[in-house]
């Protein structure tokens, strides 16, 4: 179950931006058996298409991979952008 971390980094990242960044997670298995999984939380500028890499995580299940990359995000928002 999923704590709303992907919802609050979105949100804000259209706050902050509007359309012009959009915020994602990418999730990818890594061979790592106490972590299976790794999570980047990523801004793209779309006029451009730069990436910025504001957050990582990585946990034993997809989805707590994405949540934890994406809290990192979050919380680098709110330092940048206070």
């Amino acid at each position: 179950m999923s704590d709303g971390s992907c919802l609050k980094f979105n949100n804000t990242t259209q706050k902050i931006f509007g359309n012009t960044v959009r915020a994602s997670v990418v999730v990818w298995e890594t061979n790592d058996c106490e972590k299976g999984w790794s999570a980047e939380a990523r801004l793209t500028v779309l006029e451009n298409s730069n990436v910025l890499k504001v957050g990582k995580g990585s946990a034993t299940t997809k989805q707590k991979a994405k949540d934890m990359a994406a809290k990192c995000g979050f919380e680098w928002l709110c330092s940048e952008y206070p």
